[in-house]
């Protein structure tokens, strides 16, 4: 029976760490690295929600794409929501393993998951970020104009909504990048491309993408991602067939649309 640190091993194969963003926080949050599995749980966010289901599913290890510890952590109590899930996981044995950046850079990860969901073909690296991994770029099934492509979108990520600004020219050449990705935007131009699908996207960046002929579509963080937990399940399940690994089916968007 494979161990957490075997799981750790397993996804560190995937998503190197030299592939992380030199900011970011990745690997194990809090577990026993001996501790054997059974069971693992996989979501975008270690949120309590994803704690509670791991626990209700009698999962020893919890794997997401967020960190569950990013920013500066002074105390573990119940006043927050990162102290209450890490209260949660130490409490039930839980381990918690966050693969963020690196996964976003990895073959076949978060980038490369986005692209595949919205059907693009001759997949390419958009050579962004500090290791020049982050980003992909394809070609749709067909041309489509700004509007039906924004509804494509939807649709392929089952968003609940999303934002775009009109380039003004049919889309054939599509660059995504999961989450906030709006800076790598002259990336996205430079291999050619007509549409550009992110996760978050201020006013200012989407003013300039229009200016320079750009569909630039703002799906939301949730949908952009998410499809790594099912890659992260998936990937698991071939190191380990006698391990059950599941999808979470509790964590859903935090951001609702009227």
């Amino acid at each position: 029976m494979p161990t957490v640190n075997d799981v750790l091993h397993c996804l560190e194969l995937f998503a190197p760490y030299e592939l992380a963003e030199s900011w970011d926080n990745c690997g194990l949050m809090t577990g026993d690295r001996t501790r054997k599995v059974e069971r693992i749980l996989c979501a975008l966010d270690a949120t309590e929600d994803v704690i509670v289901e791991a626990i209700r599913r009698d999962a020893q290890v919890v794997v997401a794409h967020h960190p569950l510890i990013f920013t500066s952590v002074h105390c573990v109590t119940e006043d927050d929501a990162t102290g209450r899930a890490l209260r949660q996981a130490i409490r039930h044995d839980i381990a918690v393993i966050c693969m963020h950046t690196n996964a976003d850079c990895a073959k076949s990860g978060v980038n490369d998951a986005l692209a595949a969901a919205l059907g693009l073909s001759n997949v390419i690296n958009m050579e962004a970020g500090e290791n020049k991994m982050l980003g992909r770029v394809g070609d749709l099934p067909a041309r489509m104009s700004p509007k039906i492509f924004a509804e494509y979108v939807k649709d392929s990520l089952d968003a609940g909504g999303v934002r775009f600004t009109d380039g003004g020219k049919p889309i054939r050449r599509v660059a995504v990048g999961g989450g906030a990705c709006g800076k790598m935007m002259d990336c996205a131009l430079a291999k050619g491309a007509d549409a550009f699908v992110i996760g978050d996207c201020s006013y200012d960046i989407m003013q300039r993408a229009q200016s320079l002929g750009l569909t630039l579509v703002d799906a939301g963080h949730f949908p952009t991602e998410n499809p790594i937990a099912k890659t992260f399940a998936e990937h698991l399940g071939r190191c380990f067939p006698t391990v059950t690994t599941m999808v979470s089916e509790d964590h859903r968007d935090c951001i609702q649309f009227v």
